[in-house]
């Protein structure tokens, strides 16, 4: 796996915890887009012209680039931490899933080396690669 793209990934995680924020975040903008003030004083209105102000935000939100990736991006790292081992995800957890306080503190060398996983640093650096890998095939970024 290219440096790129590991270090992509690792981004991804380390927003993980944020997700919902985001979403909702990227939801509200869409339905509260900013509108500037109309000048048109006096100006006139079509009188029978029908409403479709719900659907069209039922499209924009459906159809929105940044949306749907928030959405992709969470799914498939939500599926692959489900179905990774158990110390690959406390690996993910220590290190990416905490606040930047405890990240700080650990590696994966560490990890191992204070029994916090049940097998070696190397065994731990080899299943958390395949974990990289797996979010990388799901995410459409593994060539």
């Amino acid at each position: 796996m290219k440096k790129q793209t590991k270090a992509y990934i690792e981004a991804l995680l380390e927003d993980y915890p944020h997700y919902s924020m985001y979403k909702a975040q990227r939801e509200f903008e869409l339905r509260h887009p900013y509108q500037e003030r109309d000048e048109n004083v006096g100006g006139g209105k079509a009188q029978f012209k029908k409403n479709d102000a719900v659907d069209r935000m039922l499209i924009t939100i459906d159809e929105d680039k940044r949306l749907n990736s928030l959405w992709r991006e969470h799914f498939a790292i939500q599926v692959c931490f489900e179905e990774a081992t158990e110390d690959v995800q406390k690996i993910v957890k220590y290190l990416f899933f905490t606040d930047a306080k405890v990240r700080k503190y650990y590696s994966i060398r560490e990890l191992a080396e204070d029994n916090k996983l049940s097998c070696s640093s190397a065994t731990a650096y080899r299943e958390f690669n395949q974990f990289l890998e797996e979010v990388a095939i799901e995410l459409g970024l593994h060539v």
